[in-house]
């Protein structure tokens, strides 16, 4: 049986040395240049005219300026690697290319580690929230809600003047609470069956941009966000992710069941912000049942 070791080393290298940096082109021509580097002039067997053509796609792409997030573009590189690698060493088999080049990545969905009740309907970009730099898009994964009361999550809170924060609840507070107030008359819209006909949620009365500038003035350091304001907006964009998903669902079960993670998502940031209202800065919120 022939001796793969180098190549296999080789592939798995050039998947690594692709590996740096936090966005790259959306269809990963660096991980597939050097793969193709690899690979013999036995085993690609392109003519002239294709390459032409090759070369006009790149220059195409290249002129777009859209990126994905490290995440996806591992799994881009790792599935054209597993593909090539299937290819060229036919013998090794699905399962032993799979456990040698496929990258494991965090799976929103499924991860033992995630919260079971985040929004199923958050496309792995991001590009369906309000704020698309959060928990997710840093670190993959879905936090816990955080239950009334519960300080231990996360351990502290970002120091931010006094000043600061009782001139941003001056400024948002009404419009806060006025979000408040209309997501938590989604209840009795589900219950008469009237949950279809709800504002979608992107609508300004929901006030989820007040909530994400509010939440900066409380959770961003002087240098900028922390990993506290990516929970806070977190927990934002699941609560907005929900309402939609009330308007379209199918039948009451379905609406109730999203309307529950919204009010849990709702109450999570109202907690953390609640932890930085001091009696300087103003009245805590009162969380919904």
């Amino acid at each position: 049986m022939e001796d793969y070791s180098l190549m296999i080393l080789l592939l798995a290298l050039a998947l690594v040395n692709n590996s740096t940096g936090f966005s790259t082109p959306t269809n990963s021509p660096r991980c597939e240049n050097m793969l193709m580097m690899l690979m013999t002039s036995e085993d690609i067997d392109v003519d002239e005219t294709q390459q032409r053509q090759q070369q006009q796609q790149q220059q195409q792409q290249s002129s777009i300026s859209s990126t994905i997030s490290r995440r996806q573009w591992y799994r881009q590189c790792s599935v054209t690697v597993a593909t090539i690698a299937m290819t060229t060493f036919p013998k090794m088999g699905a399962s032993a290319a799979d456990s040698i080049f496929v990258v494991p990545l965090v799976d929103y969905n499924s991860n033992k580690a995630n919260n079971k009740g985040a929004s199923k309907s958050r496309r792995m970009d991001n590009s369906n929230v309000i704020f698309v730099q959060d928990h997710y898009y840093i670190f993959g994964t879905a936090p816990p809600f955080i239950p009334k009361g519960d300080t231990s999550f996360p351990e502290k809170m970002p120091f931010v003047s006094s000043t600061k924060r009782y001139e941003a609840m001056k400024k948002y507070r009404e419009r806060v609470q006025r979000g408040i107030d209309l997501i938590d008359s989604i209840k009795g819209d589900i219950e008469k069956d009237n949950y279809n006909s709800i504002l979608a949620a992107d609508a300004p009365e929901y006030s989820t941009r007040p909530f994400g500038l509010l939440a900066y003035a409380f959770l961003a350091s002087e240098t900028g966000p922390t990993n506290e304001l990516y929970l806070a907006r977190w927990y934002i964009n699941e609560f907005y992710l929900d309402v939609n998903e009330v308007k379209t669902a199918t039948s009451k079960v379905d609406a109730l069941a999203a309307y529950s993670n919204a009010i849990k998502a709702l109450n999570s940031v109202l907690v953390m912000l609640n932890r930085s209202i001091t009696s300087k800065v103003g009245d805590p919120f009162v969380l919904l049942e």
